[in-house]
């Protein structure tokens, strides 16, 4: 039986001290894991040759003017078990009697008033659930606005099918709802495309992170309709510099394997919050950025660094010498003299939590606004069995909280050079 809009209880921040992580298995519907993530922009073409340059994502699947869509121009870039999306509208004329546009909720006027308005912008954040009209009638019943109601596709040659629905998440960003038995890489509609392995060690997505302008209010409205928990926080108190600060709070599903931070601004500081920034530049709430797991963080890194002056991502400044001094220190012997050289030489922050260790380094903004960019990220240790298998536990290491400062700083040096 599902569950009423007001059982729910309200959350609040309490800060990191004071916080004690339960799982309460309170999800209103069954659901697994990350999907996919899609981005909207004007030039899906340049922007997915761009991600796959840059991160090693190789083109699996599309849906454009080649395979009879007239609506938008779609790649799915792979590694692992990361998908990225890239989608941009063709032109708002009028479209082709047969157009064949695999998803049917996309509306190609909204896509060029979301590209105007965001830029570079994440639209959908899909995760796979049991049943995607279950889902979505379970989160509308619970205060969820839905945006595109239960839509079947069947592919034509297999007689599998898929099911996809989108309710609000914050701002324009949509969670996406997909189940079915369809096999295919993506959604019925696309095609294959085959290609070489270009991967250099990205798995997963790991966490997505949002920024609003109000934490408690988005928390307490998405909790309200998919059942989640909180699964950490942090308060300005706990990360902030002197100049500026956030407030986060991460919740996640039953099995903690969708994570999902969220941040807002906290005022009354010397400067800005980067938080503020992003949602002036954005026009609104918007997802901020995606952590990217990697196995081999040394290895992804070189590789992703060799490819900066030539087409790839830009990183954050580096931390200060003393930093990678006191490193040793602080996170102890689990790495080698040669080891702890190599986190400096690539930039990489390193913080550990009671069950151990997170690294991780921040892109540039993707695109021209300062907005939208990517964590990369490896997490050591936490191993447990579950359901037969050892697997690492869910946010092993943290998120990052002893590098928060170190992080706030990097940000605050890169937004004065941008006047902003």
């Amino acid at each position: 039986m599902a569950a009423t809009p007001n059982d729910h209880k309200t959350m609040k921040l309490v800060g990191y001290e004071n916080f004690v992580r339960h799982n309460p298995k309170s999800d209103r519907f069954a659901m697994h894991k990350f999907h996919h993530v899609e981005f909207y922009t004007q030039d899906a073409t340049n922007v997915s040759k761009r991600f796959g340059w840059a991160a090693g994502l190789k083109l699996v699947s599309k849906s454009d003017q080649s395979t009879g869509n007239h609506a938008y121009a779609s790649y799915v870039m792979q590694s692992g078990d990361l998908q990225i999306v890239i989608t941009a509208p063709y032109s708002r004329q009028q479209q082709k009697a047969d157009n064949i546009a695999p998803n049917q909720g996309f509306d190609n006027a909204y896509a060029h008033e979301f590209c105007a308005k965001h830029g570079l912008a994440v639209r959908a954040m899909a995760i796979s659930v049991d049943d995607a009209t279950v889902a979505y009638e379970t989160a509308v019943k619970n205060g969820a606005v839905g945006v595109t109601s239960p839509k079947t596709s069947t592919d034509a040659a297999t007689g599998e099918f898929q099911v996809l629905s989108e309710v609000k998440l914050y701002g324009d960003v949509v969670l996406r709802f997909i189940s079915g038995n369809y096999t295919g890489r993506f959604l019925p509609g696309y095609q294959n495309v085959e290609g070489p392995d270009v991967s250099i060690g990205l798995q997963r997505l790991d966490h997505a992170v949002g920024n609003v302008p109000n934490l408690m209010e988005a928390v307490n409205d998405i909790c309200g309709f998919t059942g989640w928990h909180e699964f950490a926080e942090f308060t300005t108190d706990d990360v902030g510099t002197v100049d500026s600060g956030l407030n986060s709070m991460v919740l996640a599903n039953n099995t903690e394997t969708i994570l999902l931070p969220m941040n807002e601004p906290t005022f009354g500081t010397k400067r800005k919050s980067q938080i503020q920034t992003f949602l002036e530049q954005n026009e609104g709430a918007g997802l901020q950025h995606m952590a990217l797991k990697t196995d081999d963080i040394f290895h992804t890194m070189s590789e992703m660094r060799k490819r900066t002056h030539l087409g790839g991502f830009d990183f954050m400044p580096k931390p200060s010498a003393a930093y990678y001094k006191n490193l040793p220190a602080k996170i102890g012997d689990v790495f080698t003299a040669a080891q702890y050289e190599k986190i400096e030489q690539l930039g990489l922050l390193v913080d550990k939590d009671d069950q151990g260790i997170l690294l991780q380094i921040f892109t540039k903004p993707l695109g021209d606004r300062p907005t939208c960019f990517f964590e990369i990220i490896e997490r050591v240790g936490c191993m447990e069995e579950i359901g037969g298998r050892l697997e690492q536990a869910a946010g092993c290491g943290g998120f990052g909280k002893g590098n928060f400062s170190e992080l706030f700083k990097s940000i605050e040096d890169y937004e004065r050079t941008l006047d902003v």
